[in-house]
């Protein structure tokens, strides 16, 4: 087949967050399976255009976008931030545009966040819409933002989101927490989204993990820093534990956004917490094996592919039960989860976690390992995907030719 996949972030883009881990861990994958991949992302510089191809891999990085990266384009960035709005329809023209220049294309896949399918529509091949987190949800509540001004551009952009999932005839989901939510709160009908996992690559990853890293009193946490994913929570959590004595240290990897920074700047002279801010996979990987506890304590999470990672590491993860961690990690058995937003409560299951005997820690260390192998590998889910595709390809066609019958017979008046 070939499969084109159309994201607003991708593989070492300055941007790059879960959907951008998936689709390259997902494409490599389907190379893997040998078929052909095309993909239209965003330059990370809105004024370059360029096609990288690699076998099999033809990667379209477009010019033009609506976002603007101050260390990549400097200079006029309050009036660069409107670019959602004055380059909305420009740039999905030039999505359009790109789909409509390729050749033999099977199936499309693009993301319902940031509605660059606006302008799809009567395409020969079909498209499938996939389930990221749409620009509405509240990830402190697991509903729909309340309208404030400074929640224009979610708005702008979420009602067009809502607009091309409400014509869509083909849906996934990252989770059953997220299929849910675009049930409730988009009116879709729950029986038309097909819930498949994001994959993990296992090959990627190299762990050795260690009976001393267990017992460790050094916790990570990875992802972008904010509010939402309960990075406050876990500091104040670790604090606490300061304050009975426990010399614990906590890592923080990831993206620092205005409140990464902020909250950087406060702990300047806590030596026990190091911000690491972007690192490559390979520095994770080492990263991961030498924590004996990773926290992902957020407000509300589609997914989290980081859970799947800290758990094939070893790491004893501590998730969030409100949205997709759920899905993923069994309590007590592969993991713990914890309810968000109670530091108090979660420096309780820190302290417990950490005085666990090492039989136990190893236990349950295992057992994440064994269940991210057995449910959500490559071997596991990259399969049913391509099974997808090859069912979505052959409905649509069975449906085309359907209507073309139906088409003929009105016109010969039978």
């Amino acid at each position: 087949m070939h499969i084109v996949f159309v994201s607003r972030e991708y593989h070492n883009s300055k941007r790059g967050g879960g959907i951008a881990t998936y689709l390259h861990d997902l494409i490599s994958m389907i190379l893997d399976h040998g078929h052909q991949v095309t993909l239209i992302t965003a330059s990370d510089d809105t004024r370059t255009n360029s096609i990288e191809v690699e076998g099999n891999f033809t990667k379209i990085n477009l010019e033009g976008g609506d976002f603007i990266i101050p260390q990549v384009e400097p200079g006029m960035i309050t009036m660069k931030k409107f670019r959602i709005f004055f380059r909305f329809f420009s740039y999905r023209l030039k999505v359009l545009r790109e789909v409509l220049k390729l050749k033999n294309v099977d199936v499309l896949e693009v993301s319902e966040f940031g509605a660059e399918s606006v302008f799809f529509k009567n395409f020969d091949f079909p498209v499938v819409y996939r389930l990221q987190t749409s620009s509405l949800l509240d990830r402190n509540n697991g509903g729909v933002f309340k309208f404030r001004p400074k929640l224009i551009p979610n708005f702008f952009t979420g009602y067009f989101e809502k607009r091309v999932l409400s014509s869509a005839d083909y849906l996934t989901s990252c989770s059953y927490s997220l299929k849910d939510w675009t049930s409730k709160y988009f009116n879709i009908p729950a029986d038309k989204i097909n819930v498949l996992y994001n994959p993990i690559n296992l090959k990627k990853w190299q762990f050795r993990r260690t009976e001393e890293s267990l017992a460790s009193y050094k916790i990570l946490f990875v992802g972008t820093v904010s509010y939402e994913k309960g990075v406050g929570e876990l500091v104040e959590a670790c604090k606490i534990l300061k304050n009975k004595g426990i010399d614990l240290t906590l890592t923080i990897a990831g993206k620092l956004g205005g409140y990464g920074k902020n909250l950087q700047q406060e702990l300047k002279d806590e030596k026990w917490c190091e911000f690491l801010g972007h690192i490559t996979k390979k520095e994770l990987n080492t990263i991961y094996e030498s924590h004996s506890i990773a926290v992902f304590p957020s407000h509300w999470e589609a997914l989290g592919l980081v859970t799947l990672e800290a758990m094939f590491s070893g790491a004893l993860v501590i998730g969030s039960a409100e949205g997709g961690m759920s899905e993923l990690i069994d309590d007590q058995e592969t993991g713990f989860l914890i309810q968000p937003k109670d530091a108090v409560t979660l420096s309780h299951l820190i302290e417990k976690v950490l005085n666990l005997p090492l039989q136990e820690k190893s236990r349950i260390s295992n057992n994440a390992v064994q269940q991210v192998i057995e449910s959500f590998s490559d071997k596991k889910i990259v399969p049913q995907f391509i099974s997808y595709y090859q069912q979505v390809v052959d409905d649509f066609h069975a449906s085309s030719n359907a209507k073309s019958s139906s088409d003929s017979s009105l016109k010969r008046g039978e």
